[in-house]
């Protein structure tokens, strides 16, 4: 059949014009990433050392790489999601009308969650008790235990939806890892619970999950599922956050007001006895309100002793096995070459690093301008840096645990 010069016309302004609205989100994107990680990075900051500029500068470089990559591939004729339209409720438009969680998003969700929990938090404060802090203290270690439970189930969630996500697309688990169907099970969550078809589905998973006895017998039974719910929600949005939102337990034994929260005590030289809530991290930056939120003591005032553990609750069994796994058996070599625009790093790993699961490679950069060397925290295995840098070494946690580190950094 022939087409005629109309019917080309028509196709080569629906194809202009859907280039344009991939254009236009590809800017859209890109001045929203760029403003919130400069909010985040100025905040509170009468100055701004070079070692944050840096770091800022490279996360924004990386993004807007992967966000200009991202729309080659998409004006390239990318995957056309209208082909799935006949799966049941998987049903989206078009790339450029898709809708995913953000830092953004997650930032609302811990504000409103934070701030909830801060106010419950007041309820437990007493001016007449023994030993200052105490009462407080362990209502703070159940928040803590309930937001370890909360990540661990979280896991549990995302893999749930995930398998949801992938009988309805019709895709098979080895296609997961594509960067793209990721963004697609983002905008997919998004329109399931804003659609409300979430409300059945979470609450059958909520109700399977059995929580600890609480130690402090007033606190209200009501109050810690809610705060388990929105916690194991806000910690699964954050696995589906674009760009990802990081999350970490790690715990200082000083405090330290630049990556923590303590509203609880004031004062000089207190220590950390454990951490409530932990810290979110995105673009080079805390979320607000995304510091770790922690429990702190000093001299006078009431500290759980040595014996308390409440990362266990963090940690199964297979994790542990994991662990011990990779401990063993884990290598990886670290490359790079010169490119017009820097250095190109390369990792290659002998074990595939299992989805959905914390890890981190830092490389201890040392900047020749400023003669001192930083870390860079990061996930992605292939990467640029500036030409100033030189890699001293690498090293790889998995689970928060240090597995390997390389200094024998080859040139390809």
């Amino acid at each position: 059949m022939k087409i005629s010069n109309k019917d080309k016309m028509e196709k080569n302004q629906k194809e202009t014009k859907k280039n344009n609205e991939l254009a236009n989100q590809l800017k859209k994107n890109i001045n929203e990433d760029f403003n919130f990680s400069y909010q985040e990075l100025t905040k509170n900051k009468k100055e701004i050392n070079k070692k944050d500029i840096e770091k800022w500068k490279n996360n924004i470089l990386i993004k807007i790489n992967s966000e200009i990559d991202k729309f080659i591939e998409q004006i390239k004729g990318g995957e056309n999601i209208n082909e799935s339209k006949n799966k049941n409720e998987y049903k989206m438009e078009s790339n450029s009308e898709l809708n995913m969680f953000t830092p953004k998003d997650i930032q609302e969700e811990n504000k409103e969650i934070t701030r909830n929990f801060q106010n419950e938090a007041y309820n437990y404060l007493n001016t007449n008790e023994k030993i200052e802090n105490e009462k407080v203290a362990y209502f703070l270690k159940d928040v803590g235990i309930i937001s370890r439970i909360s990540y661990k189930n979280s896991k549990l969630l995302y893999k749930i939806m995930k398998e949801k996500f992938l009988k309805l697309k019709g895709n098979s688990k080895k296609s997961f890892g594509n960067e793209n169907t990721i963004k697609e099970f983002s905008c997919w969550i998004k329109k399931f619970e804003n659609e409300k078809k979430e409300k059945n589905e979470y609450q059958n998973f909520f109700n399977s999950i059995k929580l600890f006895d609480i130690e402090e017998k007033n606190v209200t039974q009501e109050f810690l599922m809610k705060l388990f719910c929105d916690l194991t929600l806000m910690y699964f949005h954050c696995s589906i956050s674009l760009p990802r939102v990081e999350i970490n337990f790690k715990i200082e034994d000083d405090f330290n007001s630049e990556n923590m929260i303590d509203f609880i005590n004031r004062g000089k030289n207190r220590k950390v006895n454990f951490v409530i809530l932990p810290s979110l991290f995105s673009l080079g930056n805390y979320l607000q309100n995304g510091k770790s939120w922690v429990f702190t003591y000093s001299k006078d005032t009431f500290k759980f002793e040595d014996s308390i553990n409440i990362n266990n609750y963090l940690i199964q069994e297979e994790d542990l096995k994991l662990i011990e796994h990779f401990k063993k058996y884990f290598e990886m070599k670290v490359y790079y070459k010169f490119t017009g625009k820097g250095k190109e790093i390369s990792i290659i790993t002998n074990i595939d690093i299992p989805e959905n699961i914390d890890y981190e490679f830092h490389f201890y950069l040392y900047d020749k301008r400023a003669n001192q060397t930083f870390i860079m925290k990061i996930k992605e295995k292939n990467f640029q840096i500036d030409n100033i840098y030189l890699i001293e070494k690498c090293e790889f946690f998995l689970l928060n645990e240090f597995i390997i580190s390389r200094n024998d950094i080859t040139l390809k």
